[in-house]
């Protein structure tokens, strides 16, 4: 071998450092570009299946609209038409095929509408523009020949996909006193922007909610593999499937060749080969010279780490005695692993402790009694006849909902709780009319500030679980400030209502532990305590206790700042 201080060996080490400084560069640059261009192409293609979702969603909706709107002008007249006979039917035929005509002689409608009479009767039906002449012959014996049944468990704005002669249609029926008013839709024809706009690295295709492949750019993707798992493991290798769901019936899936994406790439790559092969001819000369003094304290250090991975709590230092940098290192590495071991343990009972919280906090929101009550009041709604209570209530509950699955330990702004808040207020109002009073006082440098989602929320709750009374008046009055307690902010946020007030067992004055006092009914009071104390540390924040001739009275203080993620 080469002398320490020859020419040669001065100059090949530097040499080949470089070139493994220069290979390992590149694959890193290569593996990178690879990746930029994968979440590139991602990217965009999911920009591009939102733009398709959206119209697809907007074509849909004002399909229904229209049937919606002929179901609601016509229902009369056909129901005439039904039991009339058809003696008399001929002007009403004529002013229903008029309604039908006028809301397909867009281009924005659908491929058609149609009013199926129950008994002999003839089905009316109405084609779109696009329709040809042989679908419409297929179509109008299909339609007088199929059963549109209604079907409870199908959500209100779901389409239904049918088969007819090996071509996917989307149908939407009404069906009231076996009259149907439907309208359809040609699977294909929801994917006209994307064969109009393509960017020509793959194709579109449409599926159902069952994986069944209902319409394709390309013909060849649908063939004998109509399930999409299919067509995902035949393909899985040599393209990339992207989808974006669609509620009213399935999802869109835009599959691209990986090579069309990869392609400009093939000369780094060939590039990075090239220089592989160099540098494995090179790298042999390198490694005697590495072999003692670098690799082998690495491969120690390696050895270590793996054995520390599978659970080792403990890790002896070398006997051999290597460099100076690598002994510091070993010796770093010691205490690193005693530190590691001693925060696993205390990480652990925290995510423990965490998970059991979360897990309350989950059971809070999944209330069968609300629903329950919920479902009551829609139905005592309608046996009185008010309709207008009845659109706010489901209104309401919608928006409850959507807070309510928003996700366990979500932070809100005070004002969105408080919105929530009010929203769950008027539900209670419009079940009990007369009876509810409330106020809210709310800084407007409170109102930003970020708080556990149903903080406020779950201690109104028990207001009208615990304090309200059927034919009493109920007070309620919310209130949020910022103070300052020993020069650190803090948002005060104070809770009355006019009921009979905690229990003396309840009641909290001072900061000390309260798991014992909680009964089954308080036991959101009890993990809203416990959620307080995990995410900001402290025991002092929640006070329970009872106003004279005002009731109970809820104060808690959230610091603005300090939150413990």
């Amino acid at each position: 071998m080469f002398k320490t201080n020859s020419i040669v060996f001065k100059f090949l080490v530097p040499l080949t450092i470089i070139l493994f400084i220069l290979f390992s560069v590149l694959l890193l640059s290569n593996i990178y570009s690879l990746e930029v261009v994968r979440n590139h192409f991602l990217n965009n293609a999911r920009n591009t299946l939102e733009i398709y979702v959206e119209n697809i969603h907007n074509n849909l909706s004002i399909y229904s609209k229209d049937l919606t709107e002929v179901f609601e002008n016509n229902i009369d007249i056909a129901i005439d038409r039904s039991n009339n006979g058809d003696d008399s039917s001929y002007f009403q035929d004529i002013q229903l095929m008029n309604a039908l005509k006028a809301k397909v002689s867009n281009n924005y409608s659908s491929d058609g509408v149609f009013i199926k009479l129950p008994g002999s009767a003839a089905t009316l039906i109405q084609f779109g523009n696009r329709s040809e002449i042989a679908d419409k012959l297929i179509l109008a014996d299909f339609l007088d020949r199929h059963e549109f049944r209604p079907d409870s468990q199908t959500e209100i704005d779901q389409w239904t996909s049918l088969i007819i002669q090996d071509q996917h249609y989307l149908f939407k029926f009404i069906t009231y006193n076996d009259i149907t008013f439907g309208t359809f839709v040609k699977a294909s024809s929801l994917l006209s922007i994307a064969q109009r706009e393509g960017d020509g690295f793959g194709h579109y295709v449409l599926s159902n909610h069952e994986g069944i492949i209902l319409a394709s750019t390309d013909s060849g993707f649908v063939g004998g593999e109509a399930a999409l798992r299919g067509l995902r493991d035949r393909h899985e290798d040599s393209y990339l499937f992207i989808s974006e769901p669609i509620n009213e019936f399935g999802q869109i899936i835009h599959i691209a060749a990986k090579q069309n994406i990869f392609s400009g790439l093939k000369l780094i790559q060939w590039l990075i080969i090239s220089l592989g092969v160099i540098s494995i001819i090179v790298i042999p000369l390198l490694l005697r010279w590495l072999a003692k003094d670098i690799l082998q304290p690495i491969l120690e250090l390696v050895r270590a780490a793996k054995e520390v991975e599978t659970g080792q709590p403990e890790f002896p230092l070398p006997s051999e005695r290597y460099s100076l940098e690598f002994m510091k290192l070993f010796h770093s590495f010691h205490s690193m692993v005693n530190e590691i071991t001693t925060l696993k343990i205390r990480t652990y009972e925290e995510q423990i402790e965490k998970s059991r919280n979360e897990l309350k906090y989950l059971q809070m929101q999944i209330r069968p009694h609300f629903f329950l009550n919920a479902i009551s009041t829609i139905s005592s709604l309608s046996y009185q006849q008010k309709n207008e209570e009845i659109r706010e209530w489901i209104s309401l509950l919608s928006k409850h909902l959507r807070y309510m699955f928003k996700g366990a330990f979500t932070f809100v702004p005070i004002y969105e709780e408080m919105s929530h808040v009010e929203n769950y207020i008027r539900m209670q109002e419009i079940r009990y009319p007369d009876q509810i009073f409330y106020m809210t006082d709310i800084d407007y440098r409170a109102g930003e500030i970020e708080i556990p989602q149903f903080l406020i929320q779950t201690f109104v709750e028990n207001i009208f679980k615990h304090a309200m009374t059927y034919g009493e008046m109920l007070s309620i009055f919310i209130r949020a400030d910022i103070e300052m307690l020993n020069e650190e902010p803090f948002v005060r946020i104070v809770v009355e209502d006019n009921g009979e007030g905690f229990p003396e067992a309840l009641q909290i004055h001072e900061p000390v532990q309260q798991e014992a006092r909680e009964t089954d009914g308080q036991v959101g009071i009890a993990n809203i305590r416990r959620t307080l104390q995990l995410i900001y540390k402290r025991d002092d924040l929640l006070y329970l206790s009872n106003v004279e001739r005002s009731g109970a009275r809820v104060e808690l203080r959230i610091p603005v700042y300090a939150r413990a993620d």
